[in-house]
């Protein structure tokens, strides 16, 4: 039986070991910079109400990540989708569909004119999933990155204390 329900306290280790699996530098380089373990505390603290958990006959299965934006001096309030993140073994299966759906009508509830969401430029799956969820409007975003472990002042700040 699958069940969406709000995040408790005990599902924080198993979103983030599950974001540790998913995030992963080798496939998102951004994802995985920004991945770590305070993600899903900070949420759980300041944005519980949208928050879900997936479970499969009482395992659990996913979670959607989410928060409001309410912009001062404006009307709008926006919803942000900030992770989703399924089990491969229920991958396909409806559990990110319906965690979407269901922070949809959290976001409608709490007043939200839009619902926002961001994945890499290459992820094709994810950017077909939210196709399929009525997302549109794709916008390049650029991240640019630059390895200090070439530049002079880390070399001197890492460098090994020499043994005379």
């Amino acid at each position: 039986m699958i069940e969406i329900r709000d995040i408790e306290i005990e599902d924080l280790a198993p979103i983030f070991h599950l974001g540790e699996r998913l995030f992963t530098a080798d496939r998102w380089t951004t994802l995985h910079r920004t991945w770590d373990e305070y993600v899903p505390v900070e949420l759980f603290h300041t944005d519980r109400e949208t928050c879900l958990v997936a479970t499969v006959n009482g395992a659990f299965a996913g979670f959607a990540l989410g928060n409001l934006i309410e912009k001062r001096r404006s009307a709008w309030t926006y919803g942000y989708l900030a992770w989703l993140g399924v089990e491969p073994e229920h991958a396909r299966h409806g559990l990110g569909s319906r965690m979407v759906q269901q922070l949809e009508r959290r976001f409608i509830d709490a007043g939200a004119r839009m619902v926002l969401v961001d994945t890499a430029a290459d992820n094709e799956v994810a950017r077909a999933f939210f196709r399929r969820h009525g997302f549109g409007r794709d916008e390049a975003h650029v991240y640019l990155a630059k390895n200090l472990t070439n530049e002079p002042a880390y070399r001197r700040r890492h460098a090994s204390p020499r043994k005379d």
